[in-house]
């Protein structure tokens, strides 16, 4: 029996297709594989036979996905087959890379190491505001209807001076182009960037200055992009820009049945650009190693359906022997969305128990998530709704995120108001900001110390004096953040019994935390500095995992890339599934297939049972059966 820890024994594991997919060396690769198909082992296989091939050589592979889950546990997995390579491995997500890229050599472009990323959209209004207001601007329109626009020039590589081609009306136009040039502005004389930004700026980079494009060419000898589908323009005009028209060592993994992100900028006809930019070798992965074949017949019937596909594309074939039953696959007819959600809670509890173990339950809305969670929950079944966190959600964890910041970036005026106003709210303190900001400036403008020799004689509560004097010693004086963060982690957990009545979420921020920084110091490294942590943590959600025992529920969009015993997919109805806007395009729009793929998508995570649900009501309007169904053959 094969050791699959080893490179030899992880070898012998692969299918025949699998293993040429995993041997590829030189030259462009474009791997077309379906759901389920092995596509993380064969990456993984072929990145630590790269490196077993040549272990001295000095060349790096660069490996990019689009999720931190994904890129971290491809690197577990590369760390497990060659250990001796970690050194010379980067695997992260797009946007971790390019804040690699700018901590190194963004300053050439205005940009220095210890920016700050803002994720969080009130964060990002608050900062518009700002910029129009010292720019004596007015949008004219909501601020949160800003951010739709400017995002996606940004991710169109529009700036300022040349966006008002991407505008019907002139007028708009010329108020959107100078609101957005008074916000990158205000954005770099704070030394931040918001999301967007971080490719727009790495772009810019390798454009303007190309000898540094050509610096990473030469370090990085081969590129592995998983998910390659979903890149949007920006994404792909990023990786162009990298590796130039000569470099060719481009080994994308895709699949064009799984784009679900057309509204970011992916595209199917990504991959017909992709093969005449880089002229690959095309392998198929066809064989589903993960859904009894029934699902598998079921999602060729239904994928067959949509024309935007490659051409000559292989169906998928069941690789997966499972004995035929009755209720492999089962369809439950409802009349009210309300009895869809009762129903549904019920048969988890008759078939699952309390205990319901790998089951998931999916929809296009979080609306029929949320009826359903509540459902579950009378039943006792505890279920929660996957969705993305920016910042924790108790004062506790919020203060140790700040404190980090403050000390990162110490004459940061506005992190020091949000530094102090957490602090006041939790150690009972009534420091004044403008004050301590002008004490700062009349002395070094260390904003943290001159807080830490504020607070030398305020009383403490017991949990304020383990915390505090750390802070000042750790933070303030020796600036040694990794010391401060075990120490203050170990006081949270030893207080969090008694934070527990006033911070009801500290919990949950504990266990984000802790698989937080396991995960970040996998990603930059134990040696990174500190601005390093603070990116990589500011790009990462802070939900925390689900306890054993919890039925994720989830949209289709947060299932990818995930596989489950028992999935049950729900709002099988037209208006639903496919949406009510994407039929508004017309039946072969783009927007329509995109549905039909979303279905596909879902359908496509079970590994033991399908079960399909559908209400003949949605909020009072009738709906028709979802046309999916029959496409699929039901």
């Amino acid at each position: 029996m094969s050791d699959q820890n080893t490179i030899d024994g992880a070898f012998q594991t692969l299918s025949d297709i699998q293993r040429e997919a995993a041997s590829w060396g030189d030259g462009a690769l474009m791997l077309l594989a379906g759901p389920g198909s092995g596509k993380t082992r064969v990456l993984t296989s072929r990145v630590a036979r790269l490196f077993a091939n040549e272990p001295a050589a000095k060349w790096r592979i660069l490996a990019l996905t689009f999720t931190t889950r994904a890129a971290d546990e491809m690197r577990s997995r590369i760390e497990q087959l060659a250990p001796d390579a970690v050194g010379r491995l980067y695997v992260g997500t797009f946007h971790a890379f390019a804040c690699e890229i700018l901590r190194q050599s963004g300053s050439h472009i205005g940009v220095q190491t210890d920016f700050k990323i803002y994720s969080n959209p009130g964060d990002r209004e608050l900062l518009l505001a700002e910029a129009l207001r010292a720019a004596d601007l007015n949008l004219g329109e909501p601020l949160s209807k800003a951010f739709p626009v400017l995002d996606g020039l940004r991710d169109r590589l529009a700036g300022p001076d040349n966006c008002l081609r991407f505008f019907a009306d002139p007028d708009r136009g010329t108020r959107f182009a100078a609101a957005y040039q008074a916000y990158v502005d205000h954005l770099a004389r704070e030394n931040a960037l918001d999301f967007p930004a971080i490719l727009y700026m790495a772009h810019k980079l390798f454009t303007d200055f190309p000898l540094m494009a050509e610096r990473y060419r030469r370090t990085y000898r081969y590129i592995s992009l998983d998910e390659f589908q979903d890149t949007n323009l920006a994404q792909y005009a990023f990786v162009r820009a990298l590796t130039g028209d000569v470099y060719k060592n481009v080994f994308v993994v895709a699949d064009d049945d799984q784009v679900i992100y057309q509204w970011n900028g992916a595209s199917p006809q990504r991959l017909q650009q992709f093969a005449k930019d880089y002229e690959p070798a095309i392998l198929q992965m066809p064989t589903n190693y993960r859904c009894p074949s029934e699902v598998v017949e079921m999602a060729n019937r239904l994928v067959a359906n949509n024309r935007l596909r490659t051409a000559n594309k292989q169906p998928l074939l069941s690789g997966k022997a499972m004995p035929t039953v009755p209720d492999r696959v089962r369809v439950f007819e409802f009349d009210e969305d309300s009895d869809e959600a009762v129903g549904i809670a019920a048969d988890i509890k008759a078939r699952h128990g309390y205990a319901a173990g790998n089951v998931v339950v999916i929809a296009r809305t979080k609306a029929i998530l949320q009826a359903t969670q509540e459902e579950l929950g009378k039943r006792g079944i505890q279920a929660q709704i996957a969705q993305r966190r920016d910042s924790f959600a108790s004062v506790p964890y919020q203060w140790l995120h700040t404190s980090l910041q403050v000390a990162n970036r110490r004459s940061d005026e506005r992190e020091f108001k949000n530094f102090v106003e957490i602090g006041n709210a939790m150690w009972g303190f009534e420091l004044d900001t403008a004050q301590l900001v002008a004490r700062a400036k009349s002395t070094n403008g260390d904003l943290l110390r001159t807080w830490a020799k504020a607070t030398t004689d305020l009383p403490l509560s017991p949990f304020g004096a383990e915390i505090i004097p750390i802070v000042r010693s750790d933070l303030a004086e020796r600036s040694d953040f990794q010391r401060y963060l075990r120490a203050a982690n170990a006081a949270l957990a030893a207080a969090a019994p008694t934070l527990l009545e006033e911070h009801p979420s500290v919990d949950e921020d504990a266990r984000a935390w802790k698989d937080l920084y396991k995960e970040i110091i996998g990603a930059v490294g134990r040696t990174a500095p500190l601005e390093a942590f603070l990116q990589e943590l500011d790009l990462r959600s802070k939900e925390p995992p689900l306890e054993a025992g919890v039925i994720p529920l989830l949209t289709i969009h947060g299932s990818k890339g995930n596989e489950f015993d028992h999935v049950y997919l729900l709002g099988l109805a037209e208006d639903v599934l496919p949406s009510f806007q994407s039929k508004k395009q017309g039946d072969n729009s783009p927007q329509l297939e995109e549905e039909r793929r979303n279905c596909f998508v879902a359908i496509t995570r079970c590994m033991e049972t399908l079960t399909l649900s559908r209400a003949k009501s949605y909020k009072g309007w009738t709906k028709l059966p979802s046309r999916f169904l029959a496409e699929m053959g039901i």
